[in-house]
Formats: structure tokens, C-alpha cells, sequence
């Protein structure tokens, strides 16, 4: 099984769980938007979660300090990413949309990776309403500065991808 199939069918589980839980726990809250709360955050928990299980697939089938180095640029494009959801989240530091900020990031890392088109599409389509429902459902100020953080950290993860290609074709 290539590893990015393994990666689909391992985070595909997971999320499946994550969801299922998430889902029951927002019908046990009695929340009325249970619907429009799962078509928001489950694309990104579902594309996070597999993205993850690749890089684990990688760590387990390369050993952990080969998948380390040749994940270092995306590592450090995710660390960004968790510091703009920790100044949002917790510090509330920062007006940006976590969704806008990593739908577009991962979709960008999935598509550098390889992944089938359809999980590419996902992620894509995901971003798109994600944008809708940020901009024209909830009408929050973090759309915007969202939107650009997203488009700046996928452009990031493009170029160290077009960086790695390069010094490849060098060597």
C-alpha cells in the first residue's frame, strides 16, 4: 500500500471517529447548527488528521530522523500554523481565522505530497466553504486576515516544495 494511501485509510478513521464524537457531543449539547458546526470543522479536522498519518507513515516506514529532515520545511509552515491557532485560540491575541489559515496550507501540502486528486479536491472545496460560511453565514472580522495567512503559509509550503525539487535535480 503506497504511503499515501496508507495516510488516507489511517486518517480517514480518525476523523471518521473524530467526527462521530463530535457530532454526538454537539447533539447532546442540544446545539441547533449541528449540521452548519460539522460542514465548518470537520474538512479540517478529516485533512489535518491524514495529513498527520502521513507523517507518521513516513516517520514508521523511513525511520524517524529521515522523515524529521525531510519534513523539516513543512514542520516549520505547521509551526507557524499552530502559533497563529494559539494567538487565536488561547492568547486571543489575534483576529484570524483558524479554518481560512489551515484549509488552504493543508490543501496546498496534500497536493505537494501527492495525494489523489479527489483528496486535493476535498481539501479545495473545503477551503471554498469554509469561506463562504466565514464571510457570508458568520460575517466574522477573521475571514479576511484568515484568507491571507491560509494563501501565505500555502505559497510556503509551494515554495519549499519547488526548493526541494531543485536541490534534488542538483544532486
Amino acid at each position: 500500500m503506497s504511503e499515501t494511501r496508507a495516510a488516507v485509510a489511517a486518517g480517514g478513521a480518525a476523523a471518521l471517529a473524530f467526527v462521530a464524537a463530535y457530532a454526538l457531543g454537539l447533539t447532546i449539547r442540544r446545539r441547533p447548527d449541528v449540521l452548519v458546526a460539522l460542514v465548518y470543522n470537520a474538512p479540517v479536522a478529516s485533512l489535518f488528521l491524514v495529513s498527520l498519518a502521513y507523517l507518521v507513515v513516513q516517520g514508521v516506514r523511513g525511520g524517524l530522523s529521515a522523515a524529521l529532515r525531510a519534513h523539516a520545511g513543512t514542520l516549520l509552515i505547521w509551526t507557524v500554523g499552530f502559533v497563529v491557532l494559539y494567538l487565536r485560540l488561547v492568547s486571543k491575541s489575534v483576529e484570524v481565522s483558524g479554518h481560512l489559515t489551515w484549509l488552504p496550507m493543508l490543501t496546498a501540502q496534500l497536493w505537494v505530497w501527492r495525494f489523489p486528486t479527489a483528496v486535493v479536491a476535498f481539501g479545495a472545496c473545503s477551503a471554498l466553504v469554509a469561506v463562504y460560511l466565514k464571510m457570508a453565514v458568520f460575517q466574522g472580522p477573521s475571514g479576511i486576515p484568515g484568507l491571507v495567512a491560509g494563501l501565505s503559509l500555502a505559497t510556503g509550503v509551494l515554495i519549499l516544495s519547488r526548493m526541494r525539487e531543485h536541490r534534488a535535480v542538483e544532486q
